[in-house]
């Protein structure tokens, strides 16, 4: 039997970034609007040491202003223009918008700033409801160290690289159920009934990204993944309704 649309999370990869600038209030919003279950998005640190918003650190491809995020400060980054006059959004300011109001998704990109997200997080109390991601798996047991209650979810798409065997697979899987970590959130090609399995009997859930396609969506709901996260967040919650209705 397959999951019920709702038992499997939407995740906004990054906002409603279809329909909106990737990373901004306003794909967040969007995401809010939508009704989607997450919100997941990416934190770095400024050269000034404020939390801020964005996948790139080299913000070229975002702005067509050519500078790193950890080399500027954040009232340098708010004259660049994120897309459709949206500015770089702070941990606190997207906080502000989505508390509340839809539960949220936090990758780290860069090692060295588990602190200060935990820290805000703890501040507006949201450490008991967020799911902290990375590839980086130093990184996250360093979140696992500040907080042990806060729920991790390990990244891992072998680089791109198709195929990938099993025991690459069954290793990431391996490295979460040694680590009690929550999640696995796998590149979506990656996903079979092996792995999906594999991780259910270890009480670890399993989001794919980043997954924009209706027929990868309906393959993922027959292996009962626990949640897709995706771009469009329209299609998914269309290709989720027509599951419920069957």
């Amino acid at each position: 039997m397959t999951k019920s649309q709702n038992d499997i999370l939407i995740v906004g990869h990054r906002g409603a970034s279809a329909i909106a600038p990737e990373n901004t209030l306003k794909a967040f919003e969007k995401a809010i609007e939508l009704k989607a279950d997450y919100v997941e998005f990416d934190v770095l640190e400024t050269k000034d040491g404020e939390i801020v918003i964005s996948h790139d650190e080299e913000i070229s491809r975002l702005t067509g202003r050519y500078g790193f995020v950890r080399d500027l400060t954040l009232e340098e980054l708010k004259t660049f223009d994120f897309g459709e006059g949206e500015k770089i959004p702070t941990l606190q300011e997207l906080i502000a918008i989505t508390k509340g109001k839809i539960n949220l998704n936090c990758e780290v990109i860069v090692k060295g700033i588990s602190n200060k997200v935990i820290k805000i997080l703890k501040k507006y109390d949201l450490t008991d409801s967020v799911i902290i991601s990375s590839f980086k798996r130093e990184e996250l047991l360093k979140f696992q160290t500040i907080d042990p209650t806060v729920k991790l979810a390990y990244l891992d798409h072998n680089n791109y690289e198709m195929p990938c065997n099993w025991d690459k697979k069954e290793e990431w899987i391996q490295f979460c159920i040694d680590n009690q970590l929550y999640a696995i959130n796998p590149f979506y090609p990656l996903v079979n009934q092996q792995f999906v399995d594999l991780a259910h009997d270890n009480n670890i859930k399993v989001f794919p990204f980043t997954v924009d396609s209706g027929p990868a969506m309906r393959k993922l709901i027959k292996l009962e993944v626990d949640g897709i996260i995706t771009n469009d967040i329209i299609k998914a919650k269309k290709v989720l309704s027509e599951y419920q209705q069957l």
